[in-house]
């Protein structure tokens, strides 16, 4: 009879007494990471290059591009239209970025008292228009809107404030503020979802414990809330500048740009010089100023922001 078997000698590391790891498996996780950096770099990366190399061209997509070099960014300088959208999209930043926020903040505060009922309910009718697609929005809203039978005017006239009525889409003044109105309607309902999931988690014996030391409703908001939903509103605010620079269909829908570009953003700028006017090489220097101000925004308020508040967590 054979003896009993004996076990083969096990391979250990000589660093750790451990045993080594088969070559196969460190191939497999190099194969693994090779596939999602293969296809960032086919999605992301090459377009970026593609169109920041295009920049540098003349090209109306018909004819062979003709290097032209930093003219086109040049020509940004002299472009009045330009400089009117780089500034409405500046002003459409840092209103979105903070009107959203605050109001799906304020929403999410209330729908947490304890007095309030059906807060089920109103909690999906304010949900609901982050169902619902800018174009959708933008084509309601043009209705909404309309100086002739708009439903905003209708309203103001039967409540006795006709003279607040005005043509929110037709006054260069206005215009720009009536699209934010739209986007922080479709927009705060994400932000009062964020922000409510974040309150929850709240313990209730701060609240009690401030109620007891004589902190009224409004002290309670900013001394115990507050504090505690920060972390959530980095993400609220960097999920509401992602969206904001994504706006290009409200604007399309609803106004194209006017009256007089006062409503023209940098995205439907773009647009409009690319596949317009046929200025393929114009419409991409302007694509990578658009990505300079990402970038400018994200390493800012990472470093600035995010990043402070992990650590304060």
């Amino acid at each position: 009879m054979n003896g009993p078997r004996r076990r083969a000698p096990v391979r250990r590391s000589a660093a750790r007494g451990r045993p080594a790891r088969p070559a196969r498996t460190s191939r497999q996780g190099l194969l693994y990471l090779a596939l999602p950096v293969i296809a960032y770099v086919a999605v992301i990366i090459l377009p970026i290059v593609m169109t920041a190399r295009l920049s540098l061209y003349r090209s109306n997509g018909f004819t062979p591009p003709q290097w032209v070099g930093l003219d086109n960014y040049t020509r940004m300088a002299e472009d009045p239209a330009f400089r009117t959208a780089l500034v409405n999209t500046l002003v459409w930043t840092a209103v979105t970025m903070t009107v959203p926020v605050a109001v799906g903040l304020v929403y999410a505060a209330v729908l947490n008292a304890r007095r309030l009922r059906g807060t089920g309910l109103l909690r999906a009718l304010v949900f609901l228009p982050s169902t619902m697609s800018l174009v959708t929005l933008g084509i309601m809203f043009s209705l909404v809107y309309n100086s002739s039978f708009g439903a905003l005017n209708g309203v103001l006239d039967a409540v006795g404030l006709g003279f607040l009525a005005q043509d929110w889409l037709g006054d260069p003044d206005l215009v720009l503020y009536s699209l934010v109105a739209v986007f922080a309607w479709q927009f705060s309902g994400l932000s009062m979802a964020l922000f409510n999931a974040s309150i929850r988690q709240i313990p209730a014996e701060l609240y009690e414990a401030a109620r007891v030391d004589g902190a009224n409703g409004l002290q309670r908001f900013r001394y115990v809330t507050l504090p505690r939903v920060r972390p959530v509103m980095v993400v609220v605010v960097a999920l509401t500048v992602i969206q904001s620079l994504r706006s290009f269909d409200l604007v399309y829908v609803m106004t194209k740009g006017g009256p007089d570009n006062a409503s023209a953003l940098l995205g439907y700028y773009m647009y409009v010089q690319t596949f317009v006017n046929r200025n393929q090489g114009y419409g991409a220097a302007i694509a990578v100023v658009i990505l300079l101000l990402s970038l400018t925004f994200a390493i800012v308020y990472v470093r600035r922001v995010a990043t402070r508040e992990a650590f304060d967590e």
